[in-house]
């Protein structure tokens, strides 16, 4: 398994930078592997595990590097409330674990950022809570698990993501929930 310095580094190549950020996210992807009986550098492993991370900041890098899941392989979830928190399931077992951030704490200027990550105890500081996870069909990694034509744009659409509105489906857009505004050129 790969050492908790050679974790942030991995991970600080990937995000840019090194920072408080990728440590927590290593701490926090290390946590929920241990909880789950996997190992980091197992590929037979990484094929066994998805995460649902809570927030859209520098650990979820982190965790995506320390768990081999990624946005485009369907096992990297992003459900963004604000926290700094994962879900790890075993799609094997169906075992799951949330692993969440409960204090901020800093190292001291000049202090060795990676080494105080390292050594923090994660009582007081981590919350590790199994839970129970329903993953739809439609959110599991692989083909899609259906596909369908959005009847006003003619967009596909995968893995449940349409609505259906007077018998017609309807990309979420065209349905009215959108997060962008079309200009007309």
């Amino acid at each position: 398994m790969y050492s908790f310095r050679e974790d942030v580094e991995r991970a600080g190549q990937y995000h840019g930078h090194l920072c408080s950020g990728q440590c927590i996210g290593v701490k926090i992807g290390r946590a929920g592997l241990r909880e789950l009986g996997l190992n980091n550098d197992d590929p037979k492993d990484r094929k066994k595990i998805m995460v649902y991370v809570e927030c859209d900041r520098c650990p979820v890098d982190s965790i995506g590097i320390v768990t081999g899941t990624r946005i485009g392989k369907r096992t990297l979830k992003v459900k963004d409330f604000g926290k700094v928190a994962a879900t790890f399931v075993n799609l094997e077992t169906g075992k799951a674990v949330r692993v969440a951030r409960m204090v901020r704490k800093h190292p001291q200027e000049g202090e060795d950022m990676i080494a105080f990550y390292e050594n923090l105890p994660e009582e007081g500081y981590l919350q590790i809570t199994p839970v129970q996870m329903d993953s739809p069909a439609c959110d599991m990694p692989g083909p899609p698990a259906e596909a369908v034509t959005c009847a006003v744009c003619g967009e596909g659409v995968t893995d449940s993501r349409h609505v259906v509105r007077d018998k017609q489906t309807l990309c979420k857009a065209c349905a009215g929930e959108t997060y962008y505004k079309e200009l007309t050129l």
